[in-house]
């Protein structure tokens, strides 16, 4: 695969997530197949039907030779189920670069 006219990522660390949402990036992104998704910028948090949390993340595609690319990634936490956790899911995944 041709990587011309593409951009070549830097080496990126996991940014440190607020522990509720690390531990719903967990829950939400686990049966995610395809690709890896690396958090390296948490963005911040929407009041909605629940609450949305929006973060920057490195997206690795798992086939090979795939070009890597950052995301946007807004994850739900739906507060109407009762408990004190939630239930977490994936709201969308858009391509930035």
């Amino acid at each position: 695969m041709s990587d011309v006219g593409g951009y070549k990522l830097i080496e990126m660390e996991c940014c440190r997530l607020p522990h509720q949402v690390a531990i719903g990036f967990t829950q939400a992104t686990e049966a995610l197949v395809g690709a890896r998704y690396l958090p390296v910028l948490y963005v911040g948090s929407q009041n909605v039907h629940g609450t949305n949390y929006m973060l920057i993340c490195k997206q690795t595609l798992a086939a090979k030779d795939a070009p890597e690319h950052l995301v946007t990634m807004v994850l739900n936490r739906n507060h109407d189920d009762g408990s004190v956790v939630g239930q977490w899911s994936v709201v969308s995944i858009e391509q930035i670069i």
